[in-house]
């Protein structure tokens, strides 16, 4: 992690400790407001000048270090849940990462962080990856996850940009973009199925669409209308974990589930990838309101 003596002295930018510790860029710009946590890389809120935020974030979550986040957009890299043996969604979210650069212009500001060799030989000493992250914040935000494979051998990679948005009430959400979609289902343990219409949520929704390019458009009935768009990316996950589940997560609010709905990015279930040595994939998403 930097140190006091190597941070540059950024516009817009600010380095800061919450009462726990946890450290962050704060980030003010004429376009746009928003917060990183450098451990995970993680984006916890961007709210674009004149709009409502684009994130969610968990009132309960007390921000503390070493603990992954609930709410923002957690990096799962390099596998997806529980595909691989060691923690839930890999090392990414939990592990340090350093500011390698950033580019301001009036309309935007970019902000790009990598996971140090160090973290990545230490936590999975038996593989090769480097691995950044581009912020792109503005009217919208965009995130690019870029993997390179450093190695000279073959490796599997899964993972996920997993989004919560904010919304009103998920009783009345409906989700636009994935009619037709085949897509596994996570709760019921059934792996072919069919969307019929709007994605809508009556209890718990946990599900893996893949063979899915176009963007997905999020609407509820407080006129929230959020556009979801990805590349590199052929699958994308949708989750709320509703009544029963929410009552067992970690600094989620019992009722936290009224007003988040995650849709994510991925490279999960059927679409996880294989890159050759040298071989580079970024997975990215874009958020915006329409």
């Amino acid at each position: 992690m930097t140190t006091n003596e190597d941070r540059p002295e950024l516009e817009s930018i600010q380095f800061i400790r919450n009462i726990h510790g946890r450290e962050f860029l704060e980030i003010t710009h004429p376009a746009v407001t928003a917060r990183i946590a450098l451990e995970g890389a993680h984006i916890v809120s961007c709210v674009p000048t004149g709009q409502q935020p684009l994130l969610w974030m968990s009132p309960s979550d007390p921000e503390v270090p070493g603990r992954p986040l609930r709410g923002g957009i957690p990096i799962c890299w390099p596998w997806f849940a529980g595909e691989r043996d060691g923690p839930a969604h890999g090392i990414a979210r939990t592990s340090p990462w350093i500011l390698k650069r950033t580019v301001s212009t009036q309309h935007q500001l970019r902000v790009v962080l990598e996971l140090p060799q160090t973290e990545v030989t230490r936590r999975l000493p038996a593989e090769s990856w480097s691995l950044e992250v581009e912020f792109v914040l503005g009217q919208s935000l965009i995130v690019c996850l870029t993997t390179v494979n450093t190695g000279d051998k073959p490796q599997v990679l899964s993972q996920a940009l997993h989004s919560y948005l904010p919304v009103k009430d998920i009783s009345d959400v409906q989700l636009w973009g994935l009619e037709g979609s085949s897509f596994v289902d996570q709760v019921t343990g059934i792996p072919d199925n069919t969307q019929q219409g709007a994605v809508t949520f009556e209890g718990e929704v946990d599900r893996i669409y893949y063979d899915h390019q176009s963007s997905i458009q999020l609407h509820d009935s407080s006129g929230n209308f959020i556009v979801i768009a990805r590349d590199g990316s052929e699958s994308v996950v949708v989750w709320n974990p509703w009544i029963d589940k929410s009552k067992t997560l970690s600094q989620f609010p019992a009722d936290g589930y009224r007003t988040m709905v995650c849709v994510e990015a991925a490279n999960a279930g059927p679409d996880a990838r294989i890159l050759e040595p040298g071989e580079r994939h970024t997975l990215s998403t874009e958020i915006k309101r329409a």
